[in-house]
């Protein structure tokens, strides 16, 4: 998806002058943005390894710095844009956006967030399941083991949600009963001498 907004170039240009450093890198583009903001303009690339089947795209911090510095390189030599700008180069994240038709049927069975631009058959408009297979042209997200199914060109923007994995809770000591069970370890304490007392209390 490329921004609409106020540019002097054309985006076209820069992914076409960006490829051949992608490819290098075995990554492709995921998204390629031109926005402003309080700092000034950005160009924000997305990219994912290619033919991983990982959501959060398979790159690391490593990767987006590397390919940062050969794009800026690449840029700064077809002198394809004549703002000063900012260039930021990230994965799409585990909550990453669904954009086109390919990428649902990517990630079928996964739970995703889908907004709409006009109610569903049920009157929602904000759809949060998992994703079906559907008809072209539809998609089709399970709610509440419910199916429900809208036009493609009614999706506002969808988003996979990243769940975390319950841990199993760690089984908890036993406890001895009775009132000598905290100091029955203790030798008896000298004629004379003091012995501090012991809470119970876990410390968190």
């Amino acid at each position: 998806m490329e921004s609409s907004t106020r540019s002097t170039f054309d985006l076209g240009r820069v992914r076409d002058a960006i490829a051949p450093v992608l490819a290098s890198h075995g990554v492709v583009l995921v998204d390629l943005e031109w926005t402003t903001e309080r700092a000034g303009w950005t160009l924000r690339l997305t990219i994912e390894r290619e033919g991983t089947a990982d959501a959060g795209g398979g790159v690391t911090l490593e990767d987006c710095a590397d390919v940062s510095r050969d794009v800026s390189s690449v840029l700064d030599v077809e002198d394809l844009i004549a703002h000063h700008y900012n260039l930021e180069v990230s994965s799409p994240g585990l909550d990453r956006r669904l954009r086109t038709p390919a990428e649902f049927a990517r990630f079928l069975g996964r739970i995703a967030k889908v907004k709409l631009s006009r109610p569903a058959p049920d009157g929602q408009r904000l759809l949060r399941g998992e994703l079906l297979e559907a008809p072209e042209g539809q998609v089709a997200v399970s709610v509440d083991g419910k199916r429900i199914e809208v036009p493609f060109s009614d999706v506002v923007e969808a988003r996979l949600v990243f769940e975390l994995t319950p841990q199993p809770k760690p089984k908890k000591r036993q406890q001895r009963q009775g009132k000598d069970a905290a100091t029955e370890s203790e030798p008896p304490p000298r004629p004379g001498s003091k012995r501090s007392e012991r809470g119970s209390e876990k410390r968190k």
